[in-house]
């Protein structure tokens, strides 16, 4: 199987694999739920409302007040997540330099240039290989481009940024948060295709490993 998916995955690679979806999905679950259940806007409105009908009227700016500190624990998760997943990152890089010892991206260069020198039948399968594997890179690109965005956001006050500039980069950073859920449903859909097709046992072997090349 020439272009199977299938092989050993180092005990680095595959523990850094599980924390990173653990990471990835603590984010989004407190990005979701902020935006859905705690958010402000909704729950501000039914606080007005209850204490109104207890016989206690307050203002909408206090009822807002309230609401958002309802909801600002989980603010403060969604930043020591985003911490953990800055060392993944870190991380990442030195499994690639140290365990798997390939220049990162190199292989894949490689599996472009010969696409062209393959048969019509072979081209396809190889195509598909290489958008898939273009897919993961991307992927990285963004978690690095969600890093920074996060820290810097974190760190505005102390980086000195103008309103603006602050404004503007949240703005990318909750945008790029959408590239997230799209790939993390394409993920899943992809590795069960897989699992039904050529590249059976995929999803155990990131848990022990797979077979030894």
């Amino acid at each position: 199987m020439k272009y199977s998916f299938k092989k050993y995955q180092p005990l680095s690679l595959r523990l850094w694999h599980w924390l990173n979806a653990l990471l990835i999905l603590g984010l989004l679950a407190t990005v979701l739920i902020r935006k859905t259940f705690l958010s402000w806007r909704t729950n501000s409105v039914v606080i007005q409302e209850k204490l109104k009908a207890a016989g206690t009227e307050i203002t909408p700016d206090f009822a807002k007040e309230i609401a958002v500190a309802i909801r600002n624990p989980l603010w403060d998760w969604h930043i020591y997540l985003g911490y953990g997943l800055a060392a993944l990152i870190v991380g990442r890089f030195l499994i690639a330099v140290f365990v798997e010892k390939t220049p990162i991206g190199a292989s894949l260069w490689n599996k472009i240039v010969g696409i062209r020198a393959l048969s019509p039948e072979e081209k396809p399968e190889a195509t598909h290989h290489v958008l898939v594997k273009l897919g993961y890179l991307l992927f990285y690109v963004m978690t690095f481009f969600m890093v920074v965005t996060g820290l810097t956001l974190t760190f505005k006050s102390d980086l000195g940024l103008s309103k603006e500039l602050a404004t503007t980069i949240k703005e990318n950073h909750e945008l790029a948060m959408w590239f997230f859920v799209g790939f993390t449903g394409l993920h899943v859909l992809g590795v069960v295709i897989a699992e039904n097709r050529k590249d059976r046992g995929i999803i155990s072997d990131m848990v022990h490993g797979g077979d030894i090349d």
